[in-house]
Formats: C-alpha cells, structure tokens, sequence
C-alpha cells in the first residue's frame, strides 16, 4: 500500500479537522483525507498535519503552512467548536501570523499544565 500524499495539499489550502493529540512544540496533531482528483481516486489513509493555535478535540479550520514529504504543518485560523479549556490569550500576537512565541496562551493554565505534561 503507498503512502498517503501531502502534495496532494499546498501551502494556503483551508479544510476543516477534529483535532487529536497534543504533540511536540504547541502543536495538536488532525488527520486530513488527501482530495479525489479527476486522475486520482481519493486516498484511503490520513495525512497527519501538525496544527498550531488549537486544542486536543476541537473542530477546527487549518490553513497548510508547510508541506513535508511524510506530514503537514498548519494553523488553526478558525475554531468551529472550541475545547472548554480555550481562552482569550492575553498577548495580541498569539495568533496564525503573530509573533510564534506564544503556545498555549490560548489554553486554561490548569489544562496548560495537563498538556505540557503529556
């Protein structure tokens, strides 16, 4: 069986993911279904994007901001269902397309804790 294929996304693409997760460096990780072309069926398997700016279980809109070989990168720019632990965050630049310093302002601190924990 092959491999899933991130180039079947570009940078910029916005689709809409449940997000799973934590992983590494303020990233949650979602799976997203490469699109049917009209040469190529839909893939059966996932493409994992690392997606900042988001919570474990949140439905979200990620825009691609990096497209790797094996996996993608994204921003949440849109929360369609927020996580009980979503705050405001107090910085105004923690955001897609702020500074990039700011992971989990957006996130309670007890659940901050949780997820830097895990």
């Amino acid at each position: 069986m092959s491999a899933p294929a991130p180039g079947s996304f570009a940078v910029g693409d916005r689709l809409e993911a449940r997000t799973g997760p934590v992983a590494h460096g303020g990233h949650v990780v979602a799976r997203l279904r490469p699109p049917a072309t009209a040469v190529e069926p839909a893939e059966t398997r996932d493409v994992v994007v690392f997606v900042r700016h988001a919570l474990p279980d949140e439905r979200v809109v990620v825009e691609i901001t990096e497209v790797d070989k094996t996996f993608l990168r994204g921003d949440a720019v849109e929360v369609l269902e927020a996580s009980p632990d979503r705050v405001d965050a107090p910085c105004p630049l923690a955001h897609p397309g702020g500074c990039g310093g700011c992971d989990f302002q957006h996130v309670a601190v007890p659940a901050q804790r949780r997820l830097k924990a895990q």
